[in-house]
């Protein structure tokens, strides 16, 4: 158990003393039990004490609406419906895919960024004349190449609208370390940063507002975009933060671009070590 707070001590030890166990169980559903560890292990650890509590019976009713659905989903859904093994199989291929390549993209000190690189954004990005205020935006963006096969399915995670956390977990599984992303909410950018970046100007900022979304294709990739939040900030020489934003964008684009020549590199050896075999598409002509 990673967690060692007062208050969950105490729910462990008002449940121990009703049920007389170590590690009660909290609710049970179609001959399921969910015991209290399980929920404890899931509360966030800088949770309040009435946080705690709201997220522990929120917890528990989700589980056993899960539970309910699922048994009635078992029920209802003949062996055929059920059957999920090539869907399965394919998102084990794809998490351990993932999991490659960001184990071999996740070095300390892989992506450095020289001086003279962080010199040439930064002299690209400045303007002769500095503006009394500075444009900034918070947005999510991601990089597909055109076409993709999990476009549709990214696309819709992206705009959901419904339940934007649980869509963005799913987003980040899904791209992983493979498919070049940004869906953090928190961080300000300045806007001729992301010129530089992205494809994208706010030549007419003035109607480019928080909620807009943007799907366009350009130089053989497609790009979804969203504007979470604009500001202008009261421009001053703050050259440390300029720097820090220039150097999270360069080893970004550093390591989209490692990823993307490790796979070719990878996929032409396989075929000079004859492990991979691409045959000419004439041969299928009269099937």
């Amino acid at each position: 158990m990673r967690r060692s707070l007062p208050f969950l001590i105490f729910l462990l030890i008002i449940f121990s003393s009703c049920n007389q166990t170590n590690n009660p169980v909290v609710a049970e559903a179609f001959h399921h039990r969910l015991f209290l560890s399980e929920v404890i292990e899931k509360i966030p650890s800088a949770a309040s004490k009435e946080d705690s509590l709201l997220f522990f019976e929120q917890y528990v009713n989700d589980w056993i609406l899960h539970q309910t659905l699922l048994a009635h989903a078992k029920k209802n859904l003949t062996n055929k419906e059920q059957e999920f093994s090539s869907q399965i199989a394919q998102y084990k291929d794809k998490l351990l895919i993932n999991e490659y390549l960001h184990k071999i993209s996740s070095e300390k000190n892989k992506f450095v960024v020289f001086n003279d690189e962080l010199h040439e954004f930064l002299s690209n990005t400045k303007t002769d004349k500095l503006p009394q205020y500075r444009d900034m935006v918070k947005l999510n963006y991601v990089k597909l190449s055109n076409p993709s096969k999990l476009y549709q399915k990214i696309k819709v995670l992206f705009f959901d609208e419904n339940d934007r956390i649980k869509a963005l977990q799913q987003l980040e599984l899904i791209c992983a370390d493979s498919i070049e992303y940004y869906l953090d909410d928190e961080h300000w950018f300045h806007t001729d940063f992301i010129e530089k970046e992205l494809p994208f100007t706010f030549s007419n900022k003035e109607f480019t507002k928080p909620g807009d979304k943007f799907d366009f294709v350009q130089d053989e990739y497609r790009y979804l975009v969203i504007i979470l939040d604009k500001k202008q900030q009261l421009q001053t020489q703050n050259i440390l933060e300029d720097r820090k934003i220039a150097i999270s964008l360069i080893q970004q684009q550093k390591r989209a671009e490692f990823i993307s020549n490790h796979k070719n590199s990878l996929v032409e050896k396989a075929f000079q070590d004859k492990k991979a075999v691409r045959y000419p598409i004439n041969e299928f002509a009269n099937y």
